[in-house]
């Protein structure tokens, strides 16, 4: 079996040997409230007109048979076709006359003793004198009333949304829209994100209930084994009318001996156990529509589960469920990735390969892009499922990367070009001070050893100078190692300041011990030259 989610799958019953019952007609537990002048709730309730009498009880002329233009022999069949006709025609909803209620109320009333064998035969035999007993013993007495021909009345032989009647002259509504519980299956079904644009053809497996074989959805063994309920007459439900303060009130509920089923069985089907079903896996191949968004819901009529007993069928309904594709996401027919381009490539402009639904492509890339622009391959989005040859578009959010390092070679590039964009744009002096200062920096940086060399080298040279009789000595430093250098906090200059000042201090001190040597040296020196 192939379900074509494009196309729309309508359902033809086929007749079903078992007529509905109030199981599944949905009447349980409802009420049918007292007709008054005020409502437009027709009156289920039936009130007999009383008679006085005195002496002995006679049979009397039988004005009931009258009140529905019957003779005293007139069947059942003929005593409901003559209700139903009088019921439409004096009808409050439908007659606005005056006298039209309590006609309607002498028909009720008249149909509701000559429908009953048990009534008529009291009605016949000793008039409205032999039914005042009904209602005048206790005031919660009850009586069972057959619903199907009070509906009757009012919705005729008619076959649609009300129903008509069955062969044996009752009501058989078609009302199979309600009670859909258990009849419809929902399946999962998980879709590739290419499935989803393109379409695919997908075998799954779907529980559903099928009808068993063996009984052939009678739920027993043989045919001879299903009996009518004698409790409610196969309908699966009784109405009961009681007298209240407030009217006399009808309420349909469910049979006690059938369960609502209308039908007693006697020897269960061993192959199902008189469900008439058996759950299995049905194998179904589904055509998925290009198109196709995550989280939608498709409904195939006529694709459920089936009810043999009340003649309905239930739908499949399909929710789909669309797995992401990494670095794509979609948003109606259109689809979205982010594509990173280097600072370079955004300036000069480049040709880059890109992943889309239909493999790797070409991306232009213009120069002079800016960080989150767009750049677009048309008509490779989402085709529209509505009309597939229309399709979206996929679009690309630019992200331009600024390395946090780089080489040598790179920073000297990036300098001079960023020095020959200011001196043509004409910068403030600030800006070109600023990068030759960032550029000295650079170049101390890489002369440093240098530089501290000479340093040293000078202090070297100081220590090892000849006698002099010169108290200060000067220092020779190359003056690119303090130009070169950012400008000092004012504790590392403080700093600086002492460690020079002990330095020259130290120095001085030697200087002055140096000296004092000479002049013992050069008296000892004169001493020997006197001698």
């Amino acid at each position: 079996m192939i379900l074509n989610l494009a196309t729309n799958h309508l359902f033809n019953s086929a007749p079903f040997s078992h007529p509905p019952t109030l199981k599944s007609l949905g009447f349980f537990n409802s009420v049918f409230p007292t007709f008054n002048s005020f409502s437009k709730t027709p009156n289920f309730s039936f009130t007999a007109r009383r008679r006085s009498s005195a002496g002995v009880v006679r049979a009397r002329a039988p004005d009931y048979y009258s009140v529905l233009n019957l003779s005293s022999n007139a069947t059942l069949p003929e005593i409901k076709a003559a209700y139903r006709k009088l019921a439409r025609k004096f009808h409050p909803d439908m007659n606005k006359g005056p006298g039209a209620e309590d006609k309607f109320k002498e028909i009720s009333a008249a149909y509701e003793v000559l429908s009953d064998s048990e009534r008529r035969s009291l009605y016949d035999r000793y008039g409205e004198a032999g039914l005042r007993g009904d209602y005048d013993g206790a005031d919660d007495s009850s009586h069972e009333v057959d619903p199907f021909e009070v509906f009757g009345a009012f919705f005729g032989d008619s076959n649609g949304a009300f129903g008509g009647r069955d062969e044996s002259g009752g009501m058989n509504f078609n009302l199979s829209y309600n009670g859909r519980q258990g009849l419809d299956i929902s399946h999962d079904l998980f879709l590739s994100f290419e499935e989803s644009i393109y379409g695919a053809e997908i075998e799954t497996e779907v529980s559903c209930y099928e009808m068993c074989e063996n009984c052939r959805g009678t739920g027993a063994t043989y045919s001879s084994s299903i009996k009518s309920c004698t409790n409610c007459g196969g309908r699966g439900g009784v109405v009961k009318t009681q007298k209240t303060p407030f009217g006399i009130m009808s309420q349909v509920s469910t049979c006690s001996k059938c369960g609502g089923d209308g039908n007693i069985i006697t020897d269960h089907c061993k192959n199902c156990g008189g469900r008439g079903k058996l759950q299995t896996k049905r194998t179904i191949k589904v055509v998925i529509p290009p198109g196709a968004t995550d989280g939608v819901t498709m409904q195939f009529r006529g694709e459920g589960n089936v009810d043999n007993k009340r003649g309905i069928v239930g739908d499949l309904l399909l929710v789909l469920h669309v797995n992401e594709k990494k670095g794509i996401r979609r948003d109606g027919i259109h689809l979205y990735s982010n594509v990173n381009v280097d600072y370079t490539q955004a300036i000069l402009g480049t040709v880059i390969k890109v992943e889309t639904v239909d493999g790797l492509r070409d991306l232009q890339i213009p120069s002079g892009i800016q960080f989150g622009d767009t750049v677009k391959l048309p008509h490779m989005g989402v085709p529209d499922i509505n009309k597939p040859s229309k399709r979206g578009d996929h679009h690309f959010v630019v992200k331009v990367q600024i390395p946090k390092h780089i080489s040598d070679e790179e920073r000297i590039l990036v300098e001079k070009l960023a020095s020959y964009k200011a001196s043509s744009t004409g910068c403030s002096s600030s800006f070109t001070e600023n990068l030759r200062h960032h550029s000295g920096q650079y170049e101390a940086s890489n002369s440093k050893s240098d530089n501290g060399a000479s340093f040293w080298k000078s202090i070297k040279n100081f220590w090892g100078q000849k006698q002099s009789g010169e108290r200060f000595a000067s220092v020779s430093v190359d003056a690119s190692v303090y130009s070169s250098r950012p400008p000092s906090s004012p504790f590392s200059f403080t700093l600086s300041t002492v460690f020079i000042l002990t330095c020259i201090f130290t120095l001085l001190g030697k200087v002055s011990c140096y000296t004092v040597l000479l002049q013992k040296q050069n008296a000892k020196q004169q001493k020997k030259t006197d001698i």
